[in-house]
């Protein structure tokens, strides 16, 4: 079976070779995004390997893969908002979202979490200009804190693990409680936002969860509240972020991604005059502000595993298997 891989970076070269020979598979390679102007490249391909926000999977397009054959999409991301499902329903195309390693941002967020109550990038920026000083970079101590995990699936739940060891209050938000959690206290939203010191963010991207951060929730939550987001951008609502630290009712801010960055993520804008989003240009101004271009999911266990369960959900659809990261309409 031959498939076509989309917007494969260097790190990820490696491992489509080594699965491509352990799923028996031919893997066509190419650097950039799919759009429309790739069709003819995926003739006589069967299965698609894409990333979520680099790729035009529309209702247009997935008729003209259709047309040549694609039965089927792997996406290396656990986001998938690039393809409409109804489409890919009704043209018989299945569709499976990647899994990987809940750890990479999960420790990715508890360095977050500890770099902001320590004030760390301030003290590296004063350290830095040769000021040694102490002044304001008093920080606080975990365990005397109270963390609110928003979304306990796999990667929120390997948060509570990693944090279970500082002794912290930890009070969680889920629709759907899980099962196996220890030293948690499920709570309302509500309860969560007038509680917790730290707010993290765990949840999926829906109409329901768009902007859940915003005017009004900040509003509710505790003065100078630290809040984490290794999630989805678009779950808080920038201007009311930025809004909130003008204000000191944030306190401080460690976020791995932001709502619009897909005009610019991944790519180089050194010394190129353009602002493609100036409310990122805004967020990452403060000086209580950790802003970093959605990198936790970045390592080599993650990228492994990306790479693989694209490869392996195409391999099981063609075989006709139940596949486990399959999504539907």
């Amino acid at each position: 079976m031959k498939i076509a891989a989309f917007s494969v970076r260097p790190d990820e070269k490696q491992y489509f070779d080594k699965f491509s020979e352990t799923y028996h598979v031919d893997v066509m390679i190419k650097n950039s995004g799919f759009t429309a102007g790739d069709i003819e490249l995926v003739k006589g391909c069967e299965g698609m390997s894409v990333c979520d926000g680099m790729c035009d999977l529309s209702e247009p397009v997935l008729e003209k893969l259709a047309a040549q054959g694609v039965k089927y999409v792997g996406f290396r991301t656990i986001g998938f908002n690039s393809i409409d499902l109804e489409a890919a329903k009704r043209l018989g195309i299945r569709v499976a979202h990647s899994g990987y390693s809940p750890y990479s941002v999960a420790n990715y967020t508890v360095m977050l979490m500890l770099m902001c109550i320590r004030k760390a990038l301030y003290v590296m920026f004063r350290s830095h200009t040769a000021d040694y000083s102490l002044g304001p970079i008093c920080g606080y101590e975990m365990q005397n804190m109270t963390v609110g995990i928003i979304g306990t699936g796999r990667i929120g739940k390997a948060v509570i693990q990693n944090l279970s060891g500082f002794g912290c209050q930890i009070i969680a938000y889920d629709p759907y409680l899980a099962a196996g959690l220890n030293n948690v206290e499920y709570v309302t939203l509500d309860e969560l936002y007038a509680q917790a010191d730290i707010i993290s963010l765990h949840t999926f991207l829906s109409d329901e969860t768009y902007h859940m951060i915003n005017e009004e929730s900040i509003a509710k939550m505790k003065d100078g509240v630290i809040l984490i987001n290794a999630a989805r951008g678009a779950l808080v609502d920038t201007k009311a972020l930025i809004k909130g630290i003008e204000s000191g009712k944030i306190g401080s801010v460690g976020t791995d991604c932001c709502e619009g960055e897909d005009e610019f993520i991944r790519t180089d804008q050194k010394y190129d005059g353009r602002v493609v989003n100036h409310d990122y240009i805004i967020l990452k101004s403060f000086q209580n502000t950790i802003v970093t271009p959605h990198v936790a999911f970045f390592t080599d266990q993650a990228v492994s595993d990306m790479v693989e369960s694209s490869v392996k959900s195409i391999v099981q659809f063609a075989a006709g298997e139940n596949t486990p990261l399959e999504v539907h309409a």
